[in-house]
């Protein structure tokens, strides 16, 4: 699984370093989503490494993962479809 979240991260920075060149029209909204995202990708990385088998959460902590997991998972199913239209 490590090397999935190092091969994640590599392409990001690649990208990252792709969309450092300039061009004429420039979303800020897809730039503050790709910055959340990236944030998201890394503390998830980290919160992965932090959480043990076996280790008991807090309630909220496990809601709050839960939560995140189903909006990101409903964002990802959206703009798949908005793809294949």
């Amino acid at each position: 699984m490590e090397k999935k979240i190092k091969s994640v991260i590599r392409s990001i920075i690649k990208e990252e370093m792709t969309n450092m060149i300039p061009t004429k029209k420039h979303d800020h909204e897809a730039s503050m989503a790709k910055a959340e995202l990236r944030a998201m990708i890394t503390n998830g990385a980290e919160l992965y490494k932090m959480i043990q088998e076996g280790h008991e959460l807090s309630g909220w902590v496990s809601a709050y993962i839960t939560l995140s997991a189903d909006y990101i998972n409903s964002v990802h199913e959206y703009m798949v479809e908005e793809q294949n239209k």
